[in-house]
C-alpha cells in the first residue's frame, strides 16, 4: 500500500483531531517550605468516610452512577441541527488539500505540501450513511425504512438515544459525537442521506 493510498483510507471520514502538551521543568527559586495543608489524597477519603457514617455514600454513588448512565444512553444532541422543510440534493467533494508536507519518522517526505487527495479514487464508500434526530418519530420512521431497503446503510443519530435505537432495532445504530460528521459534510438539516456518487458523495435532504 503507498503511503498515500494509506492518506486517503484515513482522509474519507477522518475529522477528528489529536493534541498533546509538554511541560519544561524549570527548577525551584527561592525559600521551600513543606506543604502544610493536608494531602488531597487524605483529604477526600476523610470526607468519603464522613458521608458514609451520615449514611450519604451509597446516594453519591447512585447518584453518580445514574447521571453517568443517563449521559450515554441520551447524549446531549448536536447543536445548530434542524429539520428539513423541502427536499434538497447537492454534491460534495471530499477531496483533502495537504497544506504540509507528510514526513516519516526520518523525514522523508511522504505527500508533498499541497497535494490534492480523493479518498474515493482508493476505496468506496458501500454502505450509506443515514442521519436522523431520532427524538422525532417521523424520522425514525424514516431510517428505518431505508434501513429495511438497504440493510447495510448506517444510522447515525444527531439527537435521541442511540442505545435505544440499536435494543429495538437490534442493530448497531450510531451517534455524531461533537457533531464531527455533520461538519464535516455541512449537514445542517435531517433527515439526510449521503452516499456515493462517482469520485463524489450525494447529499439529499428529504422533507418528511
Amino acid at each position: 500500500m503507498t503511503a498515500l493510498r494509506a492518506f486517503a483510507l484515513a482522509a474519507i471520514l477522518s475529522v477528528g483531531f489529536s493534541s498533546s502538551a509538554c511541560a519544561q521543568q524549570l527548577g525551584s527559586y527561592g525559600n521551600v517550605w513543606d506543604i502544610a495543608e493536608p494531602d488531597a489524597i487524605d483529604a477526600i477519603k476523610g470526607h468519603l468516610s464522613q458521608m458514609e457514617k451520615e449514611g450519604k455514600l451509597k446516594k453519591f454513588w447512585e447518584d453518580y452512577r445514574n447521571r453517568a448512565l443517563n449521559g450515554i444512553e441520551n447524549p446531549p444532541p448536536v447543536e445548530g441541527i434542524t429539520t428539513a422543510t423541502e427536499a434538497k440534493t447537492w454534491i460534495f467533494d471530499p477531496s483533502i488539500v495537504y497544506n504540509e508536507s507528510v514526513r516519516d519518522h526520518l523525514g522523508n517526505v511522504l505527500v508533498p505540501a499541497g497535494t490534492r487527495v480523493n479518498p474515493l479514487d482508493y476505496i468506496n464508500l458501500s454502505k450509506a450513511l443515514i442521519f436522523i434526530d431520532a427524538r422525532d418519530q417521523s424520522q425514525v420512521e424514516f431510517a428505518k425504512k431505508q434501513v429495511k431497503a438497504r440493510p447495510r446503510d448506517k444510522v447515525i443519530l444527531v439527537g435521541g438515544s442511540f442505545l435505544k435505537l440499536s435494543r429495538e432495532w437490534k442493530v448497531p445504530v450510531y451517534f455524531d459525537q461533537q457533531g464531527a460528521l455533520t461538519k464535516r459534510f455541512n449537514i445542517q438539516r435531517v433527515p439526510a442521506i449521503v452516499s456515493q456518487k462517482g469520485k463524489q458523495l450525494q447529499i439529499q435532504e428529504f422533507a418528511l
